[in-house]
């Protein structure tokens, strides 16, 4: 082999390596993302690009009440599916749509109860790879639930892997 063999054999192995590890540093990138807290106010994502985030929370006796909800995040707009499944009772199945502001998440939530559609304005905070949400409590006079702006963020759900759509 010639010195001009060995130079461009050298070439195409530094340029297979430099693509290998761009992806590899991307790859470790996301990994290292995927389940922190919403503190992208340091490192945006740039504008064409969203975040999912899944999340699960169960409860009862037997853990047989489920309550789950994906979460899309593009710049500081939100969007995704929330479904609460008490076991034995009627299921709230919707969507969510809000935005994301100083790593709060304030969404309204369209959803169907017993045939009928209603709206509720719900309140998560992404902290330590977890979903925190406040909680609903009823209002007295409405007999509704509702998010109080004083409650602590204290329902608390689990990551999990989102389902393929």
């Amino acid at each position: 082999m010639n010195l001009r063999s060995y130079f461009g054999l050298f070439c195409i192995v530094g340029f297979l390596s430099c693509g290998f590890l761009s992806c590899q540093n991307s790859a470790q990138t996301e990994q290292r993302t995927t389940g922190d807290t919403l503190s992208r106010a340091e490192k945006p994502l740039p504008a064409d690009q969203e975040q999912k985030y899944c999340f699960l929370r169960t409860e009862g006796t037997q853990q047989q009440d489920s309550s789950y909800i994906q979460l899309a995040i593009r710049k500081e707009t939100v969007s995704g599916v929330y479904n609460i499944i008490p076991a034995e009772k009627d299921a709230r199945r919707g969507t969510v749509l809000g935005k994301a502001e100083d790593g709060v998440l304030d969404l309204v939530w369209t959803f169907m109860q017993e045939g009928s559609q209603d709206t509720m304005r719900v309140v998560f905070a992404l902290r330590d790879g977890k979903l925190m949400q406040k909680p609903l409590s009823v209002d007295a006079a409405s007999g509704r639930q509702v998010t109080r702006d004083t409650s602590d963020f204290s329902v608390m759900y689990e990551p999990v892997d989102c389902v393929a759509d």
